[in-house]
């Protein structure tokens, strides 16, 4: 069981023309940390149970949820990861930090 928090400072994100599954992926880093984001191609399927292993993390999404994590890591600031297992209970997201309303972005 393991609670962990990092700010994504850089990203990577491909699409593998060799694969059947499994075909986009996007990496985030932190200082010391890094997040492996999988894409699940069936919009019906159970997404597997994110998962730790040092200072490696792996989360799951449908791929319809592409286009709305992209825009959040490409367009939003600060982005964490916040990985959570405690108690059985998978509760690990990407996710902005509490921002004021409306403050818009910097350009």
């Amino acid at each position: 069981m393991a609670q962990e928090t990092f700010e994504v400072t850089s990203y990577i994100y491909y699409n593998w023309s060799s694969r059947k599954n499994g075909k986009t992926n996007l990496n985030l880093y932190g200082a010391t940390n890094r997040c492996s984001v999988w894409f699940v191609e069936d919009p019906d399927a159970d997404l597997p149970i994110a998962t730790k292993n040092g200072i490696y993390h792996s989360v799951y999404y449908h791929h319809w949820q592409l286009p709305h994590i992209l825009d959040m890591v490409r367009n939003e600031k600060p982005i964490y990861v916040f990985f959570n297992n405690d108690n059985g209970f998978n509760n690990s997201r990407i996710s902005t930090a509490s921002e004021p309303v409306g403050e818009g972005e910097e350009s």
